[in-house]
């Protein structure tokens, strides 16, 4: 049985890929074609939990149980034998597809690869890794609405930091690929390039013989944020910093304009030179990208951009998280309330699975309610 292995790079339609494959499991089963379940129902991410060091932990570590090394041995043990399990339960496919963009951003180096290649061999007689590249200069501009979304600053000062450079572990290809290919046979490393191949969708579904005529066509997901949207999205984030505030949902992805973040034709191309050197020894060495695949449409650039804008002060920050915070905190109290009342009513009909969950859902609300800094009168009802 083959392994196809997708590892990102992030911000290249990875998502998409990932709820069409989840969605459509049972035909592509039908075809013989496996998404592998036990590392995650859409997103492979345990596959990355289990390769990274111990001492490195992930964000998600917690999410999982891990918080010791024992924790993270326990977890690499349970997921081999459940991996191992569900390989076993499919002797009439022929190929198994999984799928994590944080293999390559988190698993960076050889003694991380290795773990993940030794999880993987065992379990099947041939692996093929794809790994979909684009310039340096369109992942960097393409993973701002992300920085945004997840509660950080974009700016001038961010893309053009001395640390964005070929010895990146996100942006430096070719150091992540010779530490890879120091654990896999280059052979098995299939490069995608973004700019002649954008869809990893469709990619994907060439390169591993899929009938998609029947199946629905994949929706576009996580797609990059206007400009105006990622300069909101910094005022918001700061402001809610200062004041000791949780990230908030506030809407970014459903903010009208399409208008993508530009750096200037000028600053992009300074940036986008100092991977000129290492890009030319990655194509030089690989068959299957070229310097121009690694090169930006400059075309597409404008001469000013707006990078310079997303930066601009605000002059009522302050008041702006204040108002985000009040309505936040106002929704969260709707919501406590609304479970305390679920919960009653569940009492009163002797429901008791719907009393349990009105419950866990009234204590989140009510922590939601903590981190807001909204304090509960002790007295409040309880379901």
């Amino acid at each position: 049985m083959k392994l196809a292995l997708h590892i990102g790079t992030p911000k290249t339609g990875t998502t998409s890929l990932q709820r069409w494959c989840a969605r459509n499991r049972d035909a592509l089963n039908a075809q013989g074609l496996c998404y592998a379940r036990t590392p995650g129902a859409e997103n492979h991410r345990k596959l990355m939990i289990y390769a990274r060091d111990s001492d490195k932990p992930d964000d998600s570590f917690p999410q999982f149980g891990i918080r010791s090394p024992e924790d993270h041995e326990a977890f690499r043990t349970t997921l081999a034998a459940e991996l191992a399990a569900e390989v076993a339960a499919h002797p009439g496919a022929h190929t198994f597809l999984m799928s994590n963009e944080h293999i390559f951003s988190k698993i960076t180096t050889p003694g991380m690869a290795a773990r993940l290649r030794d999880l993987l061999s065992p379990l099947f007689s041939e692996i093929t890794i794809y790994l979909h590249l684009r310039p340096q200069l369109d992942l960097m501009m393409s993973n701002a609405s992300q920085l945004v979304r997840n509660g950080k600053q974009m700016s001038r000062a961010e893309i053009t930091r001395p640390g964005i450079s070929p010895d990146n572990y996100f942006y430096g290809y070719d150091r992540f690929l010779r530490n890879w290919e120091k654990v896999f046979d280059p052979a098995q490393i299939r490069l995608i390039p973004f700019r002649r191949q954008p869809d990893i969708t469709a990619c994907m579904i060439d390169a591993l013989g899929i009938d998609a005529s029947a199946l629905p066509p994949p929706q576009r997901e996580n797609s990059a944020l206007d400009w105006r949207a990622i300069a909101l999205g910094n005022v918001m984030n700061r402001s809610l910093a200062a004041a000791s505030l949780p990230r908030l949902n506030y809407f970014l992805d459903s903010m009208p304009g399409s208008e993508r973040i530009q750096p200037g034709l000028a600053l992009g191309q300074e940036l986008q030179a100092r991977f000129t050197a290492s890009n030319t020894a990655l194509a030089a060495r690989r068959s299957d990208i070229t310097l121009e695949d690694l090169t930006p449409d400059w075309a597409s650039y404008t001469e000013s951009g707006n990078l310079h804008l997303i930066d601009a002060p605000c002059v009522f920050e302050p008041q702006l998280g204040h108002i985000v915070q009040r309505y936040a905190a106002e929704l969260a109290l709707e919501r406590w309330r609304r479970h305390i009342a679920e919960g009653k009513l569940a009492a009163l009909g002797g429901d008791t699975a719907a009393l349990r969950r009105a419950q866990r859902q009234a204590q989140d609300a009510a922590a939601e309610l903590g981190r807001l800094g909204v304090v509960l009168p002790e007295d409040a009802g309880a379901a």
